[in-house]
């Protein structure tokens, strides 16, 4: 205790400093306006010229996006503000460009657009066929080459959406492109609308729409997590005015597009534990379980599709350095796996791991006022220990994590979510690379330090944040 004294009285310190400096005139006024403009210029310039640009040259303007970002929102916690119609303009301009123009970060697009036509096109179960069994339909040479011989893993819900848009998209990827870019768009400009109509923050705003990840990777990608981020935000809000049946409904839409986020469901279903009453609890439990959960177990190759799915390791998954080790060609002889061996080991590990952090978060975040931190590290529990990790999978945390001050969660989740977009913006590295600075920062230094960050503040024990200076309703009006 006696030592934890001096640390907290210099982080104090530090940060009266910080406030004092960030409320300067008119230094603070210009360094608001600088950050906005960094960060809004460097996801343009990402999204506007993307094949002109090198690896190297975007993942620079995504560090720089992201350094923008947070000092933007640092400021903003520091003055009580920042200026709306610019944040509001700012975002504007980045979602409208993620809209105009084409996905060069993901391919997924095409994807979902090719599980739908296996659905209404060829008339088969996208469960139990992947695209390369139909080999004659032009929608699936833009398949990504790693999804050729994977089926459909998303939920009812989502298959629905994408089986419902196959027959307006056609043949065309333009239309692909155009429809999902926009459901992300919508959902992500809603989201923003409830959290605006919440909050009245513009530094809440910016926390969201502001990120590089938001506008070059959710919309630009057209991806399902922005409905699942919505879904999750009116599941809060929700349960936060005892709506407990709305409130389950609002679950059950995200569970039903991904079935692993159902790691939040849970965390907001302890919270109310602690709160309801039996019946609204068992309504509650009911509806989630029957309508967000059961089903899965009746689409026909799913199960299948999971297990092998969660055999598969990403370049930025902290899994992938632990294969270095794990396996025969790494350190540890004694304990060496064959590549079969280490993938058959991972989905038990990340069970075991996941269940062992979700106990952690349901103990130490489920007291607290408002179920959105508990439901937003659950959720990073997800992030950290998946071994298939992209960086839009962090989103669905993003206005969950803007509704209360920024954290150590909450700026672990933002930079790890951004250096995963950073390394995506390069190309597998060949063998050649291995060992070398780039293969060492970005696929195993970024996955431990992110890793140990996350779990750092899961485990530490949370603390009420401290009021902004001039936005005072927002902790309030979140809790």
């Amino acid at each position: 205790m006696d030592d934890a004294t001096p640390t907290m009285t210099r982080f104090t310190e530090l940060r009266d400093q910080w406030m004092v400096f960030a409320r300067s005139e008119p230094l603070g006024t210009a360094l608001v306006w600088i950050a906005l403009g960094c960060c809004t210029l460097a996801s343009s310039i990402v999204l506007l010229f993307p094949q002109s640009l090198t690896p190297t040259e975007r993942a620079t303007l995504i560090i720089a996006g992201l350094v923008s970002w947070a000092l933007l929102i640092a400021l903003g916690w520091a003055r009580g503000t920042l200026p709306t119609k610019a944040v509001v303009g700012a975002i504007a301009v980045t979602l409208g460009l993620a809209v105009a123009t084409p996905s060069y970060q993901s391919k997924d697009i095409y994807s979902y657009a090719m599980y739908g036509r296996i659905v209404t096109v060829h008339h088969q179960n996208p469960y139990d066929n992947y695209p390369m069994h139909f080999e004659g339909d032009p929608m699936r040479r833009h398949v990504s080459e790693v999804w050729q011989r994977t089926p459909d893993i998303y939920g009812p819900a989502f298959t629905t959406v994408m089986a419902a848009l196959a027959p307006v998209i056609g043949e065309s990827t333009l239309l692909a492109r155009l429809l999902y870019q926009l459901i992300a768009l919508a959902a992500v400009g809603a989201l923003l609308w409830v959290l605006w109509r919440r909050t009245r923050s513009p530094t809440v705003l910016a926390f969201v729409g502001l990120h590089p990840l938001v506008a070059v990777s959710v919309v630009n990608g057209g991806h399902p997590d922005a409905l699942i981020a919505l879904a999750f935000l009116l599941a809060v809000l929700l349960a936060l005015e005892r709506r407990v049946v709305l409130c389950a409904w609002a679950l059950v839409l995200g569970v039903a597009i991904n079935f692993s986020v159902i790691v939040a469901a849970v965390a907001l279903g302890v919270w109310g534990y602690r709160r309801w009453s039996r019946s609204e609890l068992a309504k509650f439990s009911t509806i989630v379980l029957c309508a967000g959960a059961l089903p899965y177990l009746f689409l026909s190759g799913w199960l299948q599709n999971a297990h092998e799915h969660q055999q598969l390791i990403s370049r930025q998954s902290i899994w992938n350095p632990l294969a270095t080790v794990l396996t025969s060609s790494g350190p540890l002889s004694s304990i060496s796996l064959t590549t079969q061996e280490l993938r058959s080991v991972v989905p038990n590990a990340t069970t075991l791991i996941a269940g062992v952090l979700l106990v952690v978060v349901l103990v130490r975040f489920t007291g607290q006022r408002t179920p959105a931190i508990a439901m937003a590290a659950a959720l990073a529990v997800f992030l950290v220990t998946s071994p298939w990790v992209m960086p839009w999978y962090a989103f669905a945390a993003f206005p969950l994590l803007a509704l209360a001050r920024p954290s150590l969660l909450a700026w672990a989740v933002a930079a790890y979510s951004a250096l995963i977009l950073v390394g995506d913006q390069f190309p597998s590295l060949s063998a050649k690379a291995i060992g070398s600075v780039p293969h060492s920062l970005l696929e195993i230094l970024v996955p431990i330090i992110a890793c140990i960050a996350c779990v750092a503040a899961i485990v530490a024990r949370p603390r009420e944040p401290a009021r902004p200076a001039t936005d005072e309703n927002l902790v309030t009006a979140a809790a």
